[in-house]
């Protein structure tokens, strides 16, 4: 992959990615003895997931037929049940 043919939005995921990445990195470093995976998917749950909305919220404010109701680029809360 050249990360010079990036598109715009591509190299924004691709930073996230690394920021995510660096961040749970030191999280696992940082973590009590035997506690480093719960310390990892504390960062996964609280920036991978955004790192994957924005993904998504990118890719379907590209795609034409998205445009056509109108922008898909806002957050949109997810409810448990």
């Amino acid at each position: 992959m050249d990360l010079n043919e990036l598109s715009g939005n591509e190299r924004i995921i691709a930073e996230q990615a690394v920021l995510v990445y660096q961040a749970i990195r030191e999280a696992s470093h940082n973590a009590e003895h035997g506690h480093g995976m719960a310390a990892m998917e504390q960062v996964i749950a609280a920036k991978g997931f955004e790192t994957l909305r924005k993904m998504l919220e990118l890719s379907a404010s590209e795609h034409a037929e998205a445009q056509k109701k109108g922008s898909v680029a806002k957050s949109v809360r997810a409810t448990t049940r």
